[in-house]
């Protein structure tokens, strides 16, 4: 699992977001072969829009951008098509900043800015969209730009031979066979603040989040090398999108915090609570997210869940106030790695997200809802690793749901 913000939701709004997210152009590639079934008959050239619509959840509501494409896919010759989207903020220059995802699923797989990368299906000459078809989508919410404010956001959609992908990175690509690339356009008010304007807060509120990694891995009174190497990836995957001087005075800024954290821990002083109140005051909404992805990251390390962990986890979020559905989310993310290789009972009560002071009757409760939740997802699985630690987890939920009846 790589690290940050990951999405986090009841059953339904689980697989809702996370089709919306990109998984749609999985669809697409099934779509581009039923050229001529579709409502509409549309055979001209490429068209693309963005349509407006929200998800209500349990305790709240998503609201996102569908990118959506219909008429001819311009390809030369026979060939296995992939789709990419970018993102820029182009208010202050045609060329555009880069734009940060606070979510994995839409992130380009080495570095934070925001991207979808999907297969969309065998594709030869003539084939058409006849229909709107969606390639993907944004969740303005879930990005952050260079500034807070009105801000015009580009999506740059591409389309390439699989066989011959390019290099995309921040949003800019090299190489490869590009052989569509078009752009659409929306307007979004950022209130949290841009990612210029929190340069600094956000270099401590990093230096700050390493060290509450540490907390986290050091639960159990051992910094594991697994743990160890998790933290360390995770600062090479934060100062990628930086020049080299830059990358050089970051590494050495977040190899202190994570020496010093270490060391702190090792001798018994590392105190949470200073941490998640200095960052809860300066960190903005990805830095405190990227704090739990990275909490997450750690605890999945060994390939147990430590109780003590997972509270600690609990405790940070609900300390920076963060949307607990996004942390259950990601908790539901790491259950998957995790649910063969429980370590206790204890531990699986903790994974599946039973608070110690609650009643009988609100476990009973809890744990009815966990059961249908993976229940649900089961059915909807393939056969596979995944499939098989659903079962596992709803077989575990199982054994608890007796001891609390």
């Amino acid at each position: 699992m790589e690290a940050i913000f990951t999405v986090i939701l009841v059953y339904v709004g689980y697989l809702v977001v996370m089709s919306l997210l990109g998984a749609g152009a999985r669809a697409t590639g099934r779509i581009v072969k039923k050229i001529t079934t579709g409502k509409d008959t549309y055979f001209g050239p490429a068209q693309l829009k963005l349509v407006d619509e929200t998800i209500e959840l349990e305790n709240s509501a998503i609201s996102f951008k569908k990118i959506m494409m219909r008429g001819e896919i311009p390809v030369a010759k026979k060939m296995d098509v992939g789709l990419s989207i970018s993102a820029f903020d182009i208010t202050d220059s045609e060329d555009g900043a880069f734009v940060i995802s606070l979510t994995d699923e839409t992130k380009e797989s080495n570095s934070p800015c925001f991207g979808i990368t999907k297969d969309i299906g065998n594709v030869t000459v003539g084939d058409n969209f006849t229909d709107w078809v969606q390639l993907g989508a944004i969740v303005p919410e879930l990005i952050q730009g260079p500034c807070s404010g009105n801000r015009k956001i580009q999506l740059l959609i591409r389309l390439f031979d699989s066989n011959n992908s390019p290099t995309i990175n921040c949003g800019y690509h090299s190489g490869g066979d590009v052989f569509f690339a078009r752009t659409i356009e929306f307007d979004y008010s950022f209130t949290e603040k841009g990612y210029e304007e929190a340069v600094q807060d956000r270099e401590e509120s990093q230096s700050l989040s390493l060290k509450i990694g540490v907390a986290v891995a050091m639960a159990d009174g051992v910094l594991d090398d697994a743990e160890g190497n998790i933290l360390k990836e995770w600062i090479i995957k934060q100062i990628s999108v930086f020049s080299d001087e830059k990358q050089t005075r970051l590494k050495t800024l977040f190899n202190d915090s994570l020496q010093e954290g270490f060391q702190l821990a090792k001798d018994g002083d590392l105190a949470l609570t200073p941490l998640v109140e200095r960052l809860a005051e300066i960190g903005e909404k990805k830095s405190k997210y990227d704090a739990i992805e990275l909490c997450m990251d750690v605890m999945a390390a060994d390939g147990t869940a430590d109780p003590e962990e997972m509270q600690i986890i609990r405790t940070v979020a609900k300390a920076l106030d963060l949307n607990m559905e996004e942390i259950e989310k990601m908790r539901e993310a790491v259950t998957l790695d995790l649910s063969s290789s429980l370590s206790s009972e204890e531990g699986l009560e903790s994974l599946v997200g039973l608070e110690a002071s609650w009643s009988n009757l609100e476990k009973q409760k809890h744990l009815r809802k966990e059961f249908q939740k993976w229940s649900n997802r089961l059915n909807a699985l393939p056969e596979g690793e995944e499939r098989e630690s659903a079962q596992n987890m709803l077989d575990s939920i199982a054994v608890l749901r007796r001891k609390y009846d």
